[in-house]
């Protein structure tokens, strides 16, 4: 009988957070939006790690080549207070570390994000990404003055005018306070 209560409330739980992963970017589409809604339409944090290439002109890639996002718009959310949303922006760079038949290791090189006009340095962390440059997602840690870690994931978003848009998804911990980060980026590869 016991068993049997454990594993449902289990299986609740794992509902919960698969409900709350897929609620939050509707929760960042909310109508103070400074975007409307608009890139965050149809995404979710299950799609962000989508089949569909992440750069321009999808190649093999090379140990010490670059991936470059920088942000055209975006918008961050306070996790916990639905009311407290506001612009951000930021930048990425990804240096491959490691060529596998299964993807590629990735150290960050460099970046920043700025929420709510807050900017804050990202010191270090590590990604990976599938072997068609899908699948990319990582981790790391802000700089020492302003102490905090965050999680990633981008995903490809659409085309226009010949030049590609992705979506970069951020959770940052920083202060005690957690942000919820979508950014609309362009990537460039050298």
């Amino acid at each position: 009988m016991k068993t049997a209560k454990i594993a449902a409330i289990g299986a609740a739980s794992t509902l919960a957070v698969v409900a709350l992963l897929l609620g939050l970017p509707a929760a960042m589409a909310a109508t103070n939006n400074p975007l409307n809604g608009y890139p965050m339409t149809g995404t979710a944090l299950a799609a962000s790690s989508s089949s569909q290439s992440i750069l321009p002109g999808p190649t093999a890639m090379t140990v010490g080549q670059t991936i470059s996002f920088t942000s055209t718009n975006g918008v961050f959310h306070v996790v916990g207070s639905p009311g407290k949303t506001g612009t951000a922006s930021g930048t990425l760079t990804l240096t491959v570390a490691g060529a596998f038949k299964g993807g590629y290791a990735l150290s960050i090189a460099s970046g920043s994000l700025t929420i709510n006009g807050t900017a804050y340095s990202i010191a270090s962390g590590s990604a990976e990404m599938g072997p068609f440059q899908a699948h990319l997602v990582g981790q790391g840690s802000l700089a020492s003055a302003t102490p905090g870690s965050f999680l990633f994931a981008a995903g490809a978003h659409a085309s226009f005018q010949g030049q590609t848009y992705n979506t970069l998804r951020f959770d940052v911990q920083t202060n005690g306070i957690e942000y919820g980060v979508l950014l609309l980026v362009t990537a460039t590869v050298s």
